[in-house]
């Protein structure tokens, strides 16, 4: 049904762009992945790092506290919080430490996400302990708020570019499911100044450009007065991303805990989505006036809140589960954390050394 709804949008528009496939496979009211589809865990597609270990909510949870301390910021915001078990964790976490939020908001589109979310909060029983809400609208979020992002960027519908014979070219699905490619000018878009290009692109290189990994950076920036935001993700600086290796761009698919590189086939039934960004996602922040506080590998942000501090040195599955998360051919380096602000003093995380910095 989803491949016939996907027929009639290209029999109406001739054909579609990458990212308003991306979007209708992804996020489709009826026949989306998200909206259809066990996604998370060991029965679903993929597992996200609060489902490897709780000491990874735990870490945030921290963060909060520290936050909390020096800007008495009362809400907390997560963007894409899957099944909450993120938020479960760290609301725990902070009810046993007497320093909760006055609300936790939920920006979530997925109707199937909401009431899941719903249900495992109601069954621990912590809607006894603070309000939550959901929104999908950015004019609906509290003007102050810390704000958590896990995993979201990376499926936010982007658009294929090729530069090709000194030329930008975009890619779009046709009637035949193929990608074609066709002239566009990507320089006048506004936001693509911030990607940081390298000078020279070799022909025939291909990379992602989302605009709205920008809408989402730019309402945020227009709603929200004071923040502190915490963004998780797997991906690269510029400088990392556009190497020769990843000239056919990074879009990766994952079905049943299994990658693969082909958008166009399993429409639906599997996870599409691309390495981020970061520069490109600074350099946004930057122009809405925030500053960046830090960027750095997500080992090095959970080794500073002390993740080994906490755990059973004697529970074997629990130590494993921490590995997975700080190890470097795990999740530890591949897996990026970029913290930015605005409205606030500069937060001075002691806990964050030099060599824990990235340069963006």
């Amino acid at each position: 049904m989803l491949r016939k709804k996907l027929e009639l949008k290209i029999e109406e528009d001739k054909r579609i762009s990458f990212s308003d496939y991306m979007e209708m496979i992804l996020f489709d009211k009826e026949y989306g992945f998200y909206e259809r589809e066990q996604v998370f865990g060991k029965e679903g597609h993929y597992i996200t790092s609060p489902l490897v270990s709780e000491h990874f909510s735990q870490c945030i949870a921290k963060n909060f506290i520290e936050v909390y301390k020096q800007e008495k910021l009362k809400n907390i915001i997560e963007y894409g919080a899957g099944n909450a078990k993120l938020a479960l964790d760290l609301i725990q976490y902070l009810k046993n430490r007497q320093t909760l939020p006055t609300k936790y908001y939920f920006f979530e589109k997925s109707s199937r996400l909401i009431n899941e979310q719903k249900i495992a909060i109601k069954e621990l029983k912590l809607d006894d302990a603070i309000d939550f809400v959901w929104v999908n609208k950015y004019e609906d979020l509290p003007k102050e708020a810390f704000i958590i992002a896990n995993e979201l960027f990376d499926c936010i519908p982007t658009d294929l570019i090729m530069y090709k014979d000194g030329r930008y070219h975009k890619a779009y699905i046709d009637k035949t499911f193929k990608i074609s490619w066709h002239k566009y000018d990507f320089l006048s878009q506004t936001s693509s100044k911030y990607l940081s290009l390298p000078e020279k692109l070799e022909d025939e290189y291909i990379f992602e450009f989302s605009l709205g990994q920008y809408e989402i950076i730019k309402n945020i920036a227009r709603y929200i007065d004071k923040a502190y935001f915490v963004i998780f993700d797997y991906g690269y600086s510029a400088d990392e991303l556009y190497i020769k290796d990843r000239r056919s761009g990074t879009v990766t698919c994952i079905k049943n805990h299994i990658s693969d590189f082909d958008p166009l086939k399993h429409m639906g039934q599997k996870d599409v989505s691309s390495f981020v960004n970061f520069s490109y996602l600074k350099n946004i922040l930057e122009s809405k006036k925030w500053d960046i506080n830090a960027f750095m590998s997500q080992a090095n942000y959970l080794l500073s809140f002390d993740i080994l501090r906490d755990i059973n040195i004697d529970n074997l599955d629990e130590v494993g589960a921490v590995k997975k998360l700080i190890m470097p051919n795990q999740m530890g380096e591949i897996f990026k954390v970029l913290i930015s602000q605005k409205g606030i003093n500069k937060i001075s995380n002691k806990k964050f050394t030099k060599n824990d910095i990235i340069k963006l």
